[in-house]
């Protein structure tokens, strides 16, 4: 029954359109393509080479010879779920890019934290990519674009170079106006947000909320449309304001908070595993009731300024908290699972960035620093039962193990850079660069780094280069005391080295960015990376809360293929990618194997779990008088899976779908009704297999899902 009310929405709207005689509307129009890269980089940005994208995964190259893909604003309110959808789904429209349980994301199958993040030309914090996401503090609400960088990246990126997230938001004195809307639908969804950009003399201001409800907060556990245990509520607030101080001198402040509560999933009809003292009738595996929730605050306050006409600096302090505490069940999860943790980890950091940028002659001379402090904290409560020599349980009673640990981790980096143009055609970006990590774990390393960018043509860059990256662990995982501290009991692992160590990369990356013809571009793409002590996030015990460890050396190589087209009303693009992420032997973190398992990668090369070794984006938006359709979708083949991961899922597709009509209204402004559906092939998606409850549950797709939206632009 549901299935037909969907299709009967989904026909309404489209008979409303078919019926439709007035102009189209701009409120759903194709994007313009002029963008502020034609007012050339401020520190720390990149100005193109190519062209600027006007669809999610459009190609371009940066003047160092990086991949750039963009999406705009437009680009954004043209997938099928607008403006609603989550920045994971805007990235998963990119080459290179997949999406795994509960919305993480890969980028050139490096593991989920291995990228960051910039606004507005700032590095933000490196936790504040959290593990899944959930709400992140970054959504797509308030993003005036997105570039994803990736490649060999200039000198002044590091310790999360899978990829950058590059976003400007959107700018009071820019885009004025505001904007309501709602969004509700299936699977009990409710999503009302709210957003303002105002210029009042000089001083530039935007805002903007929302509130997220939905039974969808993990990747579902059970293949059926609706998910056991899995309501999510959410919030975020973000606020962006701008002062120039004088004519080349400009203040800036930027805030953002979000949180969320949310229920993990149950899978019925699990057999209890344990046996707990004083229960008789162990609950059923479906009522077990555990939470994840987070808190997360940001404050960036910057300054850039040009004291001189070829001379510019920027210079930002931030301070930033997020918070994860994991709250269990404590008879089901014993009962079923032989441990329940209470889980507190809080990172609370301080960050100090500058940039300074000198135009002389030919060359675009750069030179920078990072400096940060991140404080962490780790409160674990945790009961387990105690066992035998064999592992065998050997008391009913549960024990209370306290683990808790401090570390203050600095982080330090600098770099120098310049950016040739060599000849009219060559351009040539050279860098060095030195970072130190102390704290939870150490490491230090010089890093050079190499591109080329050659445009034989107007329509043509090629582009190659060579750099080291060095990368650190994530700072918000499982406490290194842990493994000694649940030795003998039912949580415990295997022994080996507790705390996690830098990852040390060197990767190659070659490509080319044509223009076929004023509506139609196209790349190709291929690297290989070299890794030693290749960094990865495992799972102590069935606590959500992930752990980072080393595996030892490995490689890892990809292609990608992009093509955009854009004329008229009509907008499109399709992506394919391969790739392999090959690693032998675990150096650190052994506690998140099996013993059985941990032997075979010391002695075998297995390919790790992050991206599919085939995947495919694609998608395309027509509007026709006051209507607009929108389509996209994404293809992968699976990924690994099972022992040493020498199983393959099945293939995962999925196809989405929206239908909107706008209506002007005197006196108010444009209201915009959409009727957006997930899936609409209703498939059943395998991403993750099962094993256990919790987080190590199987992850399936979402089913098909109709939402309805109704915005109004004022």
């Amino acid at each position: 029954m549901s299935r037909l009310v969907s299709a009967a929405l989904l026909l309404a709207a489209a008979a409303r359109c078919l019926a439709a005689d007035a102009p189209a509307l701009a409120a759903v129009a194709i994007a313009d393509t002029s963008t502020d890269a034609d007012q050339g980089p401020g520190p720390g940005q990149l100005e193109t080479v190519v062209v600027q994208a006007t669809r999610p995964g459009g190609p371009e190259v940066s003047p160092s010879g990086a991949n750039a893909y963009t999406a705009t604003a437009q680009d954004i309110e043209e997938l099928p779920a607008g403006r609603a959808a989550t920045l994971s789904d805007v990235l998963a429209q990119m080459p290179g890019v997949a999406i795994d349980q509960n919305q993480q994301i890969h980028i050139r199958n490096t593991e989920g934290p291995q990228f960051q993040y910039q606004i507005n030309g700032l590095l933000v914090p490196l936790d504040i990519n959290t593990n899944p996401p959930f709400l992140s503090m970054l959504n797509p609400l308030f993003i005036q674009q997105l570039d994803l960088l990736d490649g060999v990246l200039p000198a002044r990126y590091s310790y999360a170079t899978g990829g950058v997230v590059d976003i400007r938001t959107k700018d009071g004195c820019q885009q004025s106006g505001g904007e309501l809307s709602l969004l509700a639908g299936q699977r009990d969804t409710l999503q009302p947000s709210l957003q303002y950009a105002g210029c009042s003399g000089q001083l530039s201001s935007y805002v903007s909320a929302l509130y997220d409800q939905s039974n969808m907060a993990f990747s579902s556990a059970t293949p059926g449309p609706n998910p056991i245990h899995d309501h999510t509520s959410q919030g975020q607030a973000f606020g962006f304001f701008s002062y120039p101080v004088t004519a080349g001198t400009r203040l800036s402040l930027m805030l953002s908070a979000a949180a969320s509560t949310n229920q993990l999933p149950n899978v019925p009809g699990l057999p209890p595993q344990y046996t707990l003292a004083g229960i008789q009738s162990p609950p059923p595996s479906a009522a077990i009731n555990s939470d994840l929730d987070f808190n997360d605050y940001l404050a960036v306050l910057a300054i850039d300024d040009s004291p001189l006409p070829h001379l510019s600096y920027q210079l930002a302090y931030t301070e930033h908290a997020i918070s994860q505490r994991f709250v269990p069940d404590p008879v089901g999860e014993l009962v079923y699972q032989g441990v329940a943790s209470t889980a507190s980890h809080v990172d609370h950091d301080h960050t100090l960035e500058g940039d300074l940028t000198y135009a002389v002659g030919s060359h675009t001379l750069g030179t920078g620093f990072y400096a940060g402090e991140y404080r962490v904290s780790v409160t674990d409560s945790s009961l387990v039962f105690p066992v035998d020599a064999g592992g065998a349980q050997s008391s009913s009673v549960p024990l209370r193990i306290i683990d808790d640990s401090r570390a203050d981790n600095i982080l330090l980096g600098v770099y120098v850079n310049d950016l040739w143009q060599l000849t009219p055609r060559l351009r040539v970006n050279a860098g060095l660069r030195w970072d130190g990590l102390t704290g939870f774990a150490r490491g230090q390393q010089l890093d050079p780094t190499l591109n080329l960018a050659y445009a034989p043509s107007a329509a043509t860059t090629f582009h190659a280069g060579v750099a080291r990256y060095f990368q650190i662990p994530s700072l918000l995982g499982i406490s290194p005391t842990a493994q000694a501290a649940f030795a003998g009991t039912t949580a415990a692992g295997p022994p080996g080295v507790p705390t996690p160590t830098t990852e040390d990369d060197l990767e190659w990356d070659a490509g080319v960015v044509h223009r076929l013809t004023a509506a139609l571009s196209v790349s190709a793409d291929a690297y290989y990376e070299r890794t030693r002590n290749y960094l990865d996030t495992g799972q102590f015990g069935v606590v959500p809360i992930f752990a980072p460890f080393n595996y030892g050396r490995g490689h890892i190589w990809g292609t990608e293929i992009a093509a955009r087209y854009d004329a008229g009303g009509l907008g499109a693009y399709a992506n394919l990618t391969a790739g392999m992420n090959w690693q032998r032997g675990v150096v650190t973190g052994q506690l998140n194997f099996p013993a059985d398992e941990l032997a075979y990668i010391d002695s075998h090369d297995i390919v790790l779990d992050h991206q599919p070794l085939y995947g495919a984006s694609a998608g395309a938006s027509y509007r026709w008088h006051d209507c607009a359709i929108g389509i996209d979708g994404i293809y992968s083949s699976g990924l690994r899976a099972g022992f040493a991961d020498l199983q393959t899922l099945p293939q995962v597709v999925q196809v989405n779908l929206s239908l909107q009509r706008d209506f002007r209204i005197l006196g108010l402004g444009v209201l915009s009704n959409r009727i957006s559906a997930l899936n609409i092939l209703d498939r059943t998606n395998l991403i993750r297999p099962a094993d256990g409850i919790g987080i190590f549950q199987s992850a399936y797709g979402p089913r098909l899902t109709i939402f309805d939206s109704v915005t109004l632009r004022f």
